[in-house]
């Protein structure tokens, strides 16, 4: 359809022009996915759960106000508009029918059960132990029980999806996030059915399915994959591990957090890449050996027949990856990308990138506000969005092709320079740092990993069967090797310049829409997606760090002091902690921040120049509330007059807390401010030290 505009209302209707040429050339659509996304959004962020039948119900009004405006010439070029606040009430839609499908009863207090069900999926977290995703079946649980529960299991008890275990367990209730705004553990477990966590006493009585299904099938390959690698003592077992199978609990943490710090951990994430390279060395392949016979070649699409080949390899991969969203992703994209080679089509387009956004919304709608599936489609939307770029600019300056050597290395720079400016805000928003010397590592460490460790681990893979997977795994684990190297290298040159200290869900909002803007459109007012990101960039200096932490467990603590660092609480655990400094974009080792300030009465924390008192007994009460001026209590307080109390009851409804010094007083900011509202929202009572 084309909408065409007169020239006074050309010049009356501006922002009407250029919805009318982004229509046009058919990219309004492509917004469609994002503003799902903010529909998911604003259910997540809403004070209680939004009646279901009424966001049908006005989804299904502005579809016929959509068709309402198509028709009536004078609005026409405003009717996407409709079909955008369509696209946000049906995301809204989209996770709260998830919400009432795939929710589970949470567990809200520490307790002992004997339980029994099948095992639905099995981590490896070391030699020793296994992190098991358990069907509840049976239980000995008061009140309703959850659908699933994760257990650690330590020892050598083989574990194998569709056993039945039973087990004597403890289980824990899922807390929620160490900070206001901070990643909630409880609201990813809730939408994954998962209504508690905890570990197994001594060894569970495990029965081995009397038949395996398919996912019990993958997931014995997955593990018989392992045992293959570790069995061949390659280089670096637990990276190559990760690398086929998606098994990281190999891996030393020391190796991970390099990676990490390096700008290299996207390696560790089976996602675009992996699968480009696994399936697109199949199709090379396949079609090289088809064009060796002429009569093939000239008379059949070997092609095609190649695209078929390398959908299956990608199939295989992704199971036995273990099918994370950045997996599924890319399996998506790559599926797109193989049915446009059967249908003679474009394969790589800002089409297929909208198409494989709307499927995973649709199949688990919540996982669009994890770390993973945000930073994946920025890059992906940020290098397609430069591709079409760059296609254009040749076109129109008849750019002569690069030599074959010179259009890799220019390939591996923009691609690793696009892709890691697209991902910092994500990267700083959920992890507080960046990789400023990504650069440098990705250009250093991509090369091996594209022509030499991902090239012998798929060679391993199909050596499997035959047995001789050890010398392509041995030159693999070498590779990697390189890879942990130049990565810890990397990492030493960083030091704590990465550490950006937590940014406002505002800032980044505003950096994501304005390159998901400029990326998408084509005519003048992309140039708003600009100015987007310059403002989220502007805000981040204005996002300014608590002057005091409190856990929702009461004991876990951090004050600001005069010179501006950061102080914990001894009673502050390790996790708690880590959140804490890097929320400040403080590098400090956990124990390095602690002060040995407390007895068991409570702990003193000085708090600018003043002091906060974490009261841990009923004797301390009266004197802390006398003297400080921030009085934190596992208990209930109702007589402290002066200083701002938070009490048990505070935290249970509340959460964390962040205090922030305003003049003479102080602006509370919790967790959950509208309190335990919504059904993943765990009351979990403070613990004592």
């Amino acid at each position: 359809m084309s909408l065409v505009l007169t020239p006074q209302r050309e010049g009356r209707f501006h922002i009407g022009r250029h919805i009318a040429h982004e229509v046009d050339f058919g990219r309004f659509p492509l917004l469609l996915p994002a503003f799902a996304v903010l529909g998911i959004g604003l259910w997540m962020a809403a004070p209680r759960d939004p009646p279901l039948l009424v966001l049908v119900g006005l989804t299904l009004a502005l579809l016929i106000a959509r068709v309402v405006l198509n028709r009536w010439a004078g609005a026409a070029a405003f009717a996407p508009i409709a079909t955008l606040f369509a696209a946000v009430l049906a995301g809204a839609c989209a996770v709260g029918l998830q919400s009432a499908f795939i929710g589970t009863p949470m567990v809200e207090r520490a307790t002992t059960v004997t339980l029994s069900g099948t095992i639905r999926a099995v981590d490896r977290l070391g030699p020793k132990r296994q992190r098991a995703i358990i069907i509840v079946e049976d239980s000995t649980l008061e009140g309703p029980s959850p659908r699933h529960v994760r257990l650690v299991v330590r020892g050598q008890t083989p574990l194998q999806v569709g056993s039945t275990i039973t087990a004597k367990a403890r289980l824990f209730p899922i807390r929620g996030p160490v900070t206001p705004g901070g990643y909630d553990p409880s609201r990813r477990l809730y939408f994954d059915g998962v209504g508690a966590t905890g570990f197994v006493y001594g060894a569970p009585e495990v029965v081995p399915p009397e038949r395996r299904g398919l996912h019990a099938m993958i997931s014995a390959a997955r593990q018989g994959v392992v045992a293959r690698i570790v069995a061949a003592d390659p280089p670096a077992p637990g990276f190559a591990a990760a690398i086929l199978v998606g098994e990281r609990g190999l891996m030393p943490a020391a190796d991970v957090e390099a990676l990490r710090v390096a700008g290299l951990g996207h390696i560790l994430a089976i996602s675009g890449l992996h699968m480009a390279l696994f399936a697109g060395s199949v199709f090379a392949a396949v079609r090289a050996s088809l064009a060796l016979f002429p009569s093939l070649a000239l008379r059949y699409p070997i092609k095609k027949w190649a695209a078929v080949a390398g959908l299956v390899a990608a199939t295989l991969y992704l199971g036995l990856s273990g099918a994370s969203v950045a997996t599924v992703r890319a399996y998506l994209m790559l599926v797109i990308a193989m049915v446009a080679i059967l249908c003679d089509r474009p394969a790589l387009t800002m089409r297929s990138v909208a198409l494989a956004a709307s499927i995973l919304i649709i199949i688990d709608p919540a996982s669009v506000l994890e770390p993973g599936f945000q930073m994946s489609f920025l890059a992906v939307v940020a290098l397609v969005g430069a591709y079409e770029w760059w296609s254009a600019v040749k076109v129109k300056r008849k750019k002569r092709p690069l030599h074959p050597l010179a259009a890799i290395c220019v390939g591996l720079l923009s691609t690793s320079l696009i892709a890691g400016l697209a991902t910092a805000p994500a990267a700083a928003f959920h992890f507080d740092r960046v990789a400023p010397l990504g650069l440098i590592g990705n250009m250093a460490a991509m090369p091996i990993f594209t022509f030499i460790a991902m090239p012998a681990g798929i060679v391993s893979l199909f050596s499997m069967p035959l047995g001789l997977e050890a010398l392509p795994l041995k030159v693999m684990g070498a590779a990697l090797s390189m890879i942990v190297a130049i990565a810890k290298e990397v990492a030493t040159w960083t030091g704590s310049s990465g550490a950006t200290g937590g940014i406002s869900g505002l800032s980044f909002a505003l950096i994501a829409a304005g390159l998901l803007f400029a990326a998408v459109m084509t005519s003048g007012w992309r140039i708003l997606g600009a100015g987007a990101v310059l403002a989220g960039l502007v805000l981040i200096p204005l996002d300014r760090s608590a002057h005091l932490y409190v856990a929702g467990d009461g004991v876990s603590a951090a004050s600001r002091t005069l010179s501006g660092e950061l102080v914990l609480s001894s009673t502050t655990s390790a996790y708690a902690g880590q959140k804490f400094l890097a929320a400040d974009g403080d590098t400090r080792p956990v124990n390095d921040a602690k002060q040995e300030n407390c007895d068991p009465r409570g702990c003193a924390l000085p708090l600018l120049t003043q002091w906060v008192a974490l009261v841990h007994s009923p004797r301390a009460l009266a004197e802390d509330c006398a003297r400080a001026s921030v009085v934190i209590s596992t208990g209930t307080v109702r007589r402290c007059v002066g200083p701002v109390v938070i009490d048990r009851g505070q935290l249970i409804r509340h959460g964390a807390h962040a205090l922030y010094r305003e003049g003479d007083s102080w602006r509370v900011v919790t967790a959950r401010p509208y309190g335990i509202s919504r059904p993943w929202h765990v009351p979990v009572p403070p613990k004592d030290p």
